[in-house]
């Protein structure tokens, strides 16, 4: 009698690794801090060297809050961004990402929102308006100020309004929301009009603020709204990008 033995393969299952891709990589919140870094770098030299007055508003206001750590409170946060900047590029080395790549199409995608932002938020508006029954120095110096304020704009308002305010108010309305057992997209959402709200009121209070009007709070809130929608869906990179080339746009078209 002959004895056989069966010989059994095991198979080691892995899970499968989540896909790869531009849409993928970009909404990274590594990839998307790495992809904001040129425009840094370009924003604080032409402040530095260029426009050494010329101050976005959020950036006047984080600076306020770093006061109390005396003059080192500026290089505080700029260390703390270095460091960001390092660990994000840790984990695009180690990921392989062609992060130059990456960056150059979120700064192409930014684009193609920004064109769409303004007409947007303008259509929006103006049907708003009618519900509510609603009736604003030299060339190359002009030229940098425009672009030290879009750069600013779009990294620090980006940075206050969306990145932390509207990430803060997410976390909280969500577990909100399922404490209530009603949907997590009900707390996103009442996120994003919220930080939107804030976004546009922000323009209006303040020294050398501008002087409220209804219109261009709601113009600003719907554009809070739309940036608002983009850093959920795709990321603080394109919003960043997005909110920075339509202030430029906006600036040149005013010239």
């Amino acid at each position: 009698m002959t004895r056989t033995t069966t010989k059994t393969s095991t198979k080691t299952t892995t899970e499968p690794r989540p896909r790869d891709g531009y849409f993928q990589w970009s909404r990274d919140p590594a990839v998307g801090l790495f992809a904001v870094l040129p425009l840094w770098l370009g924003y604080e030299v032409l402040r530095l060297t260029l426009a050494p007055a010329e101050r976005n508003g959020a950036e006047a206001l984080i600076s306020d809050v770093m006061r109390p750590l005396g003059p080192s409170g500026l290089l505080i946060l700029r260390v703390a961004f270095g460091l960001m900047v390092l660990y994000s590029a840790t984990i695009i080395l180690r990921r392989q990402i062609p992060w130059l790549r990456v960056t150059l199409v979120t700064a192409l995608e930014g684009l193609v929102y920004a064109l769409m932002m303004g007409p947007l938020a303008a259509g929006l508006e103006g049907m708003t308006a009618e519900v509510l029954q609603a009736g604003g120095g030299g060339g190359s110096s002009l030229l940098v100020r425009d672009l030290v304020g879009s750069i600013g704009a779009g990294i620090f308002e980006e940075l206050l309004f969306r990145l932390i305010l509207l990430s803060s108010l997410a976390f909280l309305f969500m577990r909100a929301s399922v404490a209530f057992g009603m949907p997590k997209a009900v707390g996103a959402a009442a996120a994003v009009l919220l930080s939107a709200l804030s976004f546009s009121l922000f323009h209006h209070i303040g020294p050398g603020a501008e002087p409220f009007g209804r219109r261009e709070f709601v113009f600003r809130s719907i554009a809070g709204v739309v940036l608002g929608i983009l850093f959920v869906l795709r990321g603080f990179g394109v919003c960043v990008y997005t909110h920075t080339l339509y202030d430029l746009h906006y600036y040149l078209n005013e010239q």
